[in-house]
């Protein structure tokens, strides 16, 4: 019989393909889970374990799955308030659906246990429910309904603020729930997902054998950007591999879905790219220039909603005018300094938005923002409207130069992703990080990790990678500009 957990929620959110090959492949291929997700496992059981101490509850502690049934049916029919660790479990089609839902919380109610029944709460460390944590709840849910003839429309999670989070559970919910649930089960009877390449695949242990399956049939998958969604239409029209993408004609092509002219024509130079290992020119950068240039990166913690670091590479101020405010980093050699506002805590955001929006009142007129991508004028936006804005922060908005919509326009890299990490380190502009493990998720685990630890050296290390990320900005900013004379 075939055990279906909500676990596969999860992976499938992450990858299809995890599914597949956790099922198929050779467990010699699988690699490891990042440091992010296995400290957001422990952050969630330990975070588990600080919630329940307050609690009046039983719980269920047989390891076994089919006696932690047991237990869990007895103090259910026995009218427990709160049970801790249920086990729950009920079979369809040679499928067994189980779970063990962190809590079952009983309320007034008829069902076939009497005058109550239960719904499902989970405790997680997030502080919304996320998709596939509200999927989970609702099996949890369907699962209940066939133990206690009662289906609890309502549904919870205890956020990592100890706060509960209800849902309430609707018709389309649970279509949605059991349409997931009839993919996931004809991938683990062998229907293997079409490839796909997306950054979420990354967080899956399977990620490289799946680019190396992509790499191998040279599939269009490979291809920056191009949705998934477009993908069976061009099949097809017989175009499978960046081969066929790099000959396609795009005037003969029907309307393809989740695809526009203009991203088939990029596409087909994305493909171009691909096969000649080489980039490929559509445009002179033309990139603002000031006296005095600012290389911009945020650092953010989404699972704490809060940004805890806003990093500036100061170009253009040799004698520190602009440095009276925030900690610094001096370069002396460079005439350049790196300058930084710090929340070392969720709760000193409102102090770091406080001491950015005073700096921008020593800057002059003439000067210029570079940054890579949305995320530094989008929450920047919100910590405005969250904090307070300025007339100096309004001013500030106006001088932002997004560099990858400057990239996006003159140049395409043969390369899977278009992160800046993913360019800077390319052979073609070169760039090298201090830490091997340089990323977004990494900087993450390291401020989780700090709040957890108090290290210095962690939140030294996550100063130092983002001074890189705004050095790296520059470094690709002066590539472009040579790049532009030539």
């Amino acid at each position: 019989m075939e055990i279906f957990t909500p676990q596969q929620f999860f992976k499938y959110a992450t990858c299809p393909h995890w599914i597949w090959h956790d099922q198929f492949s050779d467990p010699k291929d699988k690699g490891e889970l990042s440091e992010l997700t296995l400290k957001l496992f422990e952050q969630g059981v330990l975070h588990e374990e600080q919630y329940i101490k307050g609690l009046d509850l039983v719980s269920v502690t047989a390891i076994d799955p089919d006696e932690a049934f047991e237990q869990t049916m007895k103090l259910m029919r026995s009218g427990a308030d709160l049970i801790y660790q249920g086990a729950i479990q009920y079979d369809k089609d040679d499928v067994r659906y189980r779970g063990r839902p962190d809590l079952l919380q009983k309320v007034s109610g008829m069902s076939n246990l009497g005058d109550y029944f239960y719904y499902p709460i989970d405790i997680k460390s997030s502080k919304e429910i996320k998709k596939e944590q509200k999927l989970q709840l609702i099996l949890y849910a369907v699962v209940l309904e066939h133990i206690q003839g009662k289906f609890p429309n309502v549904m919870a999670i205890i956020n990592r603020d100890h706060e509960k989070v209800e849902y309430q559970i609707d018709s389309e919910d649970v279509l949605e729930m059991q349409k997931m649930i009839d993919e996931i089960h004809a991938i683990i009877k062998g229907k293997k997902p079409p490839l796909k390449l997306v950054s979420k695949c990354k967080n899956s242990p399977w990620y490289e054998k799946c680019k190396e399956e992509a790499e191998k049939a040279e599939d269009i998958a490979l291809i920056y950007r191009l949705d998934s969604r477009a993908y069976p239409t061009l099949r097809e029209c017989g175009i499978n591999t960046i081969q066929d993408a790099a000959k396609m004609d795009i005037d003969e092509l029907p309307k393809v879905p989740y695809a526009s002219v203009a991203t088939l024509e990029r596409a087909k130079i994305q493909a171009q790219a691909l096969i000649d290992k080489e980039i490929h020119w559509i445009g002179d950068p033309q990139i603002p220039d000031a006296p005095l240039k600012l290389y911009f990166d945020i650092e953010g913690d989404p699972l704490l909603f809060t940004e805890y670091l806003f990093g500036f590479w100061v170009s253009g101020d040799p004698d520190g005018k602009y440095a009276k405010i925030g900690n610094v980093v001096d370069h002396k050699d460079e005439g350049k300094y790196f300058l930084y506002f710090l929340a070392e805590q969720p709760e000193q955001e409102s102090a770091l938005w406080n001491d950015f929006l005073s700096w921008l009142k020593l800057l002059p007129q003439e000067f210029r923002v570079y940054h890579y991508a949305n995320y530094e004028k989008s929450h920047t936006n919100a910590l405005a409207v969250k904090y307070g804005t300025s007339e100096a922060f309004e001013y500030f908005l106006t001088r932002l130069v997004d560099l990858e919509e400057i990239r996006s326009e003159s140049v395409i890299f043969p390369l899977y992703f278009y992160s800046i990490k993913d360019i800077a380190k390319s052979k073609f502009v070169n760039f090298k990080w201090r830490h091997e493990k340089a990323g977004g998720g990494q900087s993450i685990f390291w401020f989780e990790k700090w709040l957890e630890t108090g290290d210095r050296g962690i939140l030294n290390d996550i100063v130092n990678y983002n001074e890189d990320d705004v050095r790296a900005t520059e470094f690709l900013h002066r590539w472009l500009e040579e790049k532009k004379l030539v």
